[in-house]
């Protein structure tokens, strides 16, 4: 059988448009995966006050509101609320939160909690 038209072989600049197109996708990937993981933190603004926390050091946090206390908890890079004193608790199933610009909130008991930093995410619905 004979090769058609199309069947050729590399030519040098295919190789190197590859290579370039390659180490392009290679780059990104490093920056967006560094710049996402560092200096990110979560913000808690409760009872007119803002309380900024690392999200890389694990904690507990109880904070009051105007329905009484609400405890966040900060582990391996995410952040919710374990429990509230509101009715509903819809707050505690919004669950754990980790990208820059995500947040939970406490509406009766006007507790919010925001991750700062780092790239926000854009999703098919924001954008």
């Amino acid at each position: 059988m004979t090769a058609g038209p199309y069947a050729k072989r590399l030519k040098p600049g295919d190789i190197v448009v590859f290579l370039i197109v390659i180490s392009i996708v290679v780059i990104l990937f490093v920056n967006f995966s560094a710049s996402s993981k560092t200096g990110r933190y979560v913000r808690i603004i409760a009872s007119g006050e803002k309380m900024d926390y690392p999200l890389n050091e694990n904690r507990v946090i109880k904070v009051s509101g105007p329905l009484g206390t609400t405890t966040i908890i900060i582990k391996n890079g995410t952040a919710w609320i374990e429990n509230s004193p509101c009715r509903e608790k819809i707050c505690m199933k919004m669950g754990r939160i980790k990208r820059p610009g995500q947040q939970a909130i406490c509406v009766p008991n006007r507790v919010m909690i925001e991750i700062i930093g780092g790239q926000r995410y854009i999703d098919a619905v924001s954008y």
